[in-house]
């Protein structure tokens, strides 16, 4: 029987929003002997998102994202998002695997491998949106961090809200070994977790 995590902070269960995507970051193996590389996937059962108020850092909003048991279990736990209209926010995005003991910090590997994964943060109408829906009207986005040519990578982002807006809150991790240029298409997606919004 698959169990549901429980959270000390009230949790919204939302079957109907959750997106659950998630797998793979893609990890390079070395063999000495053989002298091969190849791939294996890691999965991503918790994000972290914190949202910390830019002119008064003491308030923050924390939202999580997990789903312990995978693709095609019970539904993940979702925190939603509620944040103040036209207001700025520093948004720290952490990813755990939770299933391993002590949880292993995909955070950190990311870091490391900046130059091969894009962060986006996308707000959409209507859950389970198409990318090409993804709206502009809730708020402007600007990544902070960068890799060593100088391209995104949405780790750490700058989050300026606008007008009152409800919706839903996507984030992505986009793994691009080739071809990265600062946008959503090259690669492919290791992560994905939608949140529920409001801004008001």
């Amino acid at each position: 029987m698959k169990k549901i995590f429980t959270s000390r902070n009230y949790i919204a269960f939302f079957a109907a929003a959750a997106v659950l995507a998630f797998s793979a970051c893609k990890k390079e193996k070395h063999d000495d002997h053989e002298h091969e590389h190849e791939n294996e996937n890691e999965e991503i059962t918790t994000v972290k998102l914190t949202f910390t108020n830019a002119a008064t850092p003491a308030e923050k909003v924390i939202a999580t994202w997990k789903d312990m048991d995978g693709t095609g279990g019970a539904a993940p736990q979702i925190t939603p998002i509620n944040l103040k209209a036209n207001t700025a926010y520093l948004l720290a995005t952490e990813l755990l695997d939770e299933r391993k003991n002590p949880a292993d910090n995909v955070t950190e590997e990311i870091e490391k491998e900046s130059a091969e994964h894009r962060i986006f943060h996308l707000f959409f109408v209507n859950a389970n949106a198409q990318v090409t829906d993804s709206v502009t009207t809730a708020a402007t986005v600007t990544p902070l961090d960068k890799d060593v040519k100088n391209l995104p990578v949405g780790l750490q982002v700058h989050v300026a809200t606008k007008a009152g807006f409800k919706g839903y809150f996507r984030m992505v991790v986009r793994h691009q070994p080739i071809g990265k240029d600062g946008t959503y298409g090259p690669g492919s997606s290791d992560a994905q977790a939608e949140f529920p919004i409001e801004i008001k």
